[in-house]
């Protein structure tokens, strides 16, 4: 007997079909979730022809506006599915003030940012999100242990990349060219004092398609031998073809920033040094247990690491964690690199087949359309029943 699919609505903070047909790009993780879930979608364009209380709620605020317009939808589904807290949070709020039992699935990037922090531990909206997928363990365990959050509602899901824009390129290597890019926390006054003076070059792409934080490259007298530019997916994806190494460097942070670009490097078959956060620590595997400075960190097995032992596959080192602010250890992990081809290859190599084998965009869609699968056969909780006072 075939099963009877849930009927979902997707709502995505992001724009559909904004780019035109012929640029070159990966895959887009929220057109995979939505294939996959066979969902409806509620996209940024859909507040522009909404009602007149939904386009006075955009003028404050979008997600807050998509909410609105998934809340006044939820009879016509069977869970509702937001692709980041921004958006989960308003809408579990108005589901909690409503009393409703709607199935609720929102995905966690930083459950603990300040002003995030009171909708749960005040409010406790998390009654009404089924499930809460997160990408990294420190959100699973502030989620458990600061926010109180019941483990049954959340749920560990590795990132994604789409493996088949990022592959290996046919393009000659220059074994001196380093490479970095992002916007999200990224500490690139650390890589630059780094890099000073070293027998390399250092391109960084300081941009983003979605962070608005504080571009740290911009403002400032770079090295001679650093670079800084911007690059459309084509011309970034050349630009990792032809590094030698790949630096994600970032401020201290405790959830999974820079993790696009990390799996981006390792899909290229590239080996990825990355700062050692407390949130950034499950995709890269490092050889050592200890990141080494002046206040050491030991390290435990990353989420990565956890799914490949789960199915069966042997995890092998993809690059190195230097400590934040550790300008001394990232030039040395860097110059280590630079000096040994050898190793960069079968660092990058293992990278590569890490995340074909785990970290997939196709992988990350059949991993939400199960946590959907599994919130639609929740029961309803009983705080769920009863109309909630805030």
């Amino acid at each position: 007997m075939k099963a009877v699919q849930n009927r979902t609505l997707f709502v995505v903070s992001a724009t559909l079909g904004a780019r035109p047909a012929n640029t070159l790009g990966p895959r887009k993780d929220f057109d995979v979730v939505a294939d996959a879930l066979g969902a409806s979608t509620l996209d940024r364009a859909a507040v522009r022809t909404g009602s007149f209380v939904t386009r006075a709620l955009a003028r404050l605020s979008v997600p807050v506006a998509q909410a609105w317009l998934a809340f006044r939808r939820r009879a016509e589904y069977d869970v509702l599915l937001t692709d980041g807290e921004h958006i989960g949070i308003p809408l579990a709020l108005l589901l909690k003030i409503a009393g409703a039992s709607q199935k609720h699935v929102t995905i966690g990037h930083r459950l603990t940012a300040g002003k995030k922090r009171m909708f749960f531990r005040w409010l406790r909206v998390h009654t009404h999100m089924t499930r809460i997928a997160l990408h990294a363990r420190r959100q699973f365990e502030l989620a458990r242990n600061e926010l109180d959050i019941a483990a049954e509602r959340l749920a560990l899901v590795p990132y994604q990349v789409d493996t088949q824009f990022w592959r290996p390129q046919p393009v000659m290597e220059d074994d001196r060219l380093i490479c970095s890019a992002g916007l999200e926390f990224r500490d690139y006054p650390t890589l630059e004092r780094a890099v000073d003076g070293l027998d390399a070059r250092v391109v960084i792409g300081a941009a983003s398609h979605w962070s608005k934080r504080r571009n740290t490259a911009a403002g400032t007298d770079h090295p001679s031998n650093v670079q800084v530019d911007r690059f459309d997916y084509a011309s970034l994806r050349d630009l990792y073809a032809r590094a030698a190494l790949v630096v994600v460097p970032l401020d201290e942070i405790d959830f999974q920033a820079g993790v696009t670009t990390i799996l981006e490097a390792m899909a290229m078959a590239k080996p990825v040094i990355v700062t050692h956060t407390l949130g950034q620590t499950d995709v890269v595997e490092d050889r050592r247990t200890i990141t080494r400075g002046a206040q050491p960190r030991t390290r435990s097995p990353g989420l990565l690491h956890e799914f490949a032992e789960r199915c069966g596959i042997a995890m092998q080192p993809t690059g190195f964690y230097v400590l934040p602010g550790d300008v001394a250890g990232l030039r040395r992990a860097i110059s280590y690199l630079l000096e040994r081809p050898d190793e960069r290859r079968r660092l990058g190599e293992a990278g590569r087949r890490a995340v074909e084998e785990l970290a997939t965009v196709e992988q990350f869609g059949q991993r939400m359309r199960a946590l959907v699968e599994d919130a639609a056969a929740v029961r309803v909780a009983p705080e769920m029943r009863a109309a909630a006072t805030v």
